[in-house]
């Protein structure tokens, strides 16, 4: 289960991760972990992934709960940047993938600090903050 759960963690990275169209320079910055599932259940992954990017002012567009795997998409109120982030139960484990975007320029350093700061509210969620 753990093998199937982390493969398709990394299919949906690398979908996730596909440019619009047109952009050929673009930021990313991403974080991964996990934590066992008794200190970090499914929805406080997905509780700490909200408030991580109401934090830095981005607006939900999509919070879907699958059971197993938890799909947030955020963004600022203004176009180039977003936020695509997973939580994943993989057996006794919660994983969480964070995917922070920057269409508007290369080596943004704006990414690091918005997948840090979300990541360090699931961390804290965990116990680990």
């Amino acid at each position: 289960m753990r093998k199937t759960a982390f493969a398709a963690l990394a299919i949906m990275a690398s979908v996730a991760g596909i440019p619009p169209a047109g952009a050929q320079d673009f930021s990313l910055g991403y974080d991964v972990d996990r934590f066992p599932a008794k200190t970090l259940s499914l929805q406080a992954c997905r509780s700490a992934l909200s408030r991580g990017a109401t934090a830095v002012g981005y607006t939900t567009r999509v919070d879907q709960d699958q059971k197993t795997l938890v799909v947030h998409v955020s963004a600022p109120p203004g176009d180039g940047r977003s936020l695509v982030a997973y939580c994943v139960t993989a057996g006794d484990q919660t994983v969480f993938l964070i995917q922070a975007f920057d269409y508007t320029r290369p080596n943004s350093p704006e990414v690091d600090r918005i997948k840090a700061r979300v990541a360090a509210e699931v961390r804290k969620a965990a116990g680990r903050g």
